[in-house]
């Protein structure tokens, strides 16, 4: 019976028409595949005769951590691997008894990653791409302007011709491309096509603790700006039982002031407003019930109503066809342009959607609701979470300062007595 594997080296002699020999070195494994049962030979060329024994030992032990299986795939490449990846993994979330088994809850995100990887490892075998690319891959997405980095500099060209453009593309960002970068080559090594990811042979390149933290907080003020920024436009839609699309801007911007005002007084994420319906809200008990499909964490959760809020889901109730499965604010895929609109126009041009939901766990915290208390309301599943929401805004800092002047007035009273004594 053959052996499972042998490795040797050798040389080849080539006669060239100058009449002088050419000698090169190789090594070579020869192995039983794992699958067909067949014999295979692999061979590398080396540079040098120490080189090809280095290379039969590297390919030797190669074949006994993988069983043969990574050398069928050293000509792999990344975009093999991006074609594996779509076919098996890159697909719609599939729930069993509400529980995520396969799929993708944010799949558009990740396409749009997979189409920032493809032009910059479409063609380079996996084997091929080191620490060293991955670390240069992350320097130049920093350094790439983001399209609204592009609408700004052609704003500024307008104004000032020599105007620069800048890249305000956040690490962040980048850490989402690289963290699915990272899950693809993760999965070539599980099957077998590398011996293990760059990732793992080099210093982290992903670090949320470099991320900037938003500490964006709506104030009083600014939150009566952007409300009364809503009510510029109004369209009777509802009445007729459509669902917005995205070219219905108008129909967005008559929703858009109820839709603030659940962010600002639930803390629920966008997407579970936009999935809520109209089954999901018990006027008679003041309630809303997140349902565990619409969350992020697959939690059903209940929450509690305002009185404004109430208020504004019961006039657009009263508009719709009063259907239960019908969606609350019509909505189907996002608030961007809608929200952009008002926000500029009410000059909070910092503001994003998510700073609502921040907004929400400060003024919760500020009421003296316990952080888990809090986290529940957000629908968090871990404490350290609940602690980026919250952030200490101006008023918090005043009443820190005010809470340490009480503190060390009665430490000078005490002084004072002290001394009379």
């Amino acid at each position: 019976m053959p052996r499972e594997r042998s490795g040797s080296f050798f040389k080849r002699e080539k006669k060239l028409e100058s009449g002088k020999k050419q000698i090169t070195w190789w090594a070579r494994v020869t192995y039983v595949d794992p699958v067909t049962g067949k014999r295979r030979d692999r061979q590398r060329r080396a540079e040098s005769r120490a080189h090809a024994k280095e290379l039969m030992q590297e390919l030797v032990s190669e074949y006994d951590q993988t069983g043969g299986r990574s050398l069928e795939h050293e000509r792999k490449t990344f975009a093999e691997l991006a074609a594996h990846y779509k076919k098996h993994y890159l697909k719609t979330a599939e729930y069993v008894e509400g529980r995520k088994v396969t799929g993708l809850r944010s799949l558009p995100t990740v396409e749009v990653h997979l189409g920032v990887l493809m032009p910059h490892f479409g063609q380079r075998r996996l084997r091929a791409i080191t620490h060293g690319d991955l670390r240069d891959f992350r320097a130049g997405r920093l350094k790439t302007p983001t399209r609204g980095d592009r609408a700004r500099h052609e704003r500024e060209l307008k104004i000032d011709p020599k105007a620069e453009l800048r890249s305000t593309r956040t690490i962040a960002s980048v850490n989402r491309e690289l963290a699915l970068l990272r899950r693809m080559l993760n999965i070539a090594q599980r099957e077998g096509w590398i011996l293990r990811s760059p990732f793992s042979v080099g210093e982290s390149l992903i670090s949320l603790a470099d991320e900037r933290k938003r500490e964006r907080i709506l104030t009083r003020d600014e939150e009566r700006s952007l409300l009364e920024a809503c009510g510029a436009r109004t369209m009777n839609y509802i009445r007729q039982g459509k669902q917005v699309t995205a070219k219905d801007s108008g129909a967005r911007r008559e929703h858009l002031r109820a839709i603030i005002i659940c962010a600002l007084d639930t803390g629920m994420r966008q997407g579970e407003m936009l999935k809520m319906r109209w089954r999901d809200v018990d006027f008679d008990n003041g309630i809303i019930t997140v349902a565990a499909f619409n969350t992020k964490t697959m939690r059903e959760r209940t929450l509690s109503m305002t009185a404004r809020l109430s208020r504004e889901l019961e006039r657009l109730y009263r508009q719709s066809p009063k259907r239960p499965d019908d969606l609350v604010f019509g909505i189907t895929d996002n608030v961007k342009h809608g929200f952009n609109t008002v926000r500029h126009a009410a000059g909070l041009d910092d503001l994003r959607f998510h700073d609502l939901r921040h907004t929400a766990a400060t003024r919760l915290v500020g009421a003296h609701i316990s952080l888990s208390e809090v986290g529940r309301v957000l629908g968090h599943t871990q404490a350290n979470t609940t602690y980026r929401y919250v952030n200490a805004n101006v008023e918090t800092a005043r009443r820190a300062a005010a809470a340490l002047d009480a503190f060390n007035e009665e430490d000078k009273q005490h002084d004072g007595i002290e001394m009379v004594n």
